[in-house]
């Protein structure tokens, strides 16, 4: 006759624990400075950053991507400051910017489905001049895994942001990568 009553208190618990376990949430949204302070975004999760020198149409600029990770899923934010070179020359500030937007398509070796123009939520305090705001689709595969990707190239000021959620395309849902890309503002 005990064993039943421990029965039902370990049964209890047990469920207990799978109902709390099933309500804690997937995403844990955060509002974060990124970009070296340049913009705020709502992460997913905790992001780490790394810092690494990249080739973009012939300058090495050193980016820093701020990453959160939520399964299978990466939300990123890169930021680079673009030389003075890039920065007095519209053409040259063109040819960075495009060649970032290409490198999104190159490394998911994928299918541009959609390229438009957007905005970013800039404060009335906030002076720095917009330069480039665009949003890009891709479709491709992640370790022949069909995925894609979200992102946003801005050029802000000085810099240039990319915003990118990246997932398998049976994980990462559309109104999340939207939500992610979306939450971008410059104050």
């Amino acid at each position: 006759m005990r064993i039943l009553p421990r029965l039902l208190v370990s049964l209890s618990l047990a469920l207990s624990f799978v109902a709390l376990t099933a309500c804690s949430p997937k995403y844990d949204w955060r509002e974060m400075p990124a970009a070296d302070s340049a913009v705020k975004v709502t992460y997913p999760a905790r992001p780490q950053s790394d810092t690494r020198d990249v080739n973009v149409a012939g300058y090495t600029l050193p980016l820093t991507f701020t990453i959160a990770q939520v399964d299978a899923s990466v939300f990123a934010v890169g930021h680079a400051k673009l030389p003075d070179a890039v920065l007095n020359d519209p053409a040259e500030m063109a040819k960075v910017a495009d060649a970032f937007e290409e490198v999104l398509r190159a490394n998911l070796r994928g299918t541009l489905r959609q390229r438009r123009e957007v905005t970013l939520k800039q404060s009335a305090a906030d002076t720095r001049k917009l330069f480039r705001a665009v949003e890009v689709e891709v479709h491709g595969a992640v370790a022949n895994s069909p995925s894609w990707l979200l992102g946003r190239v801005y050029v802000l000021g000085n810099s240039l942001i990319e915003i990118v959620a990246l997932g398998p395309e049976a994980e990462l849902t559309p109104d999340v990568a939207r939500q992610f890309v979306e939450s971008v503002k410059a104050e």
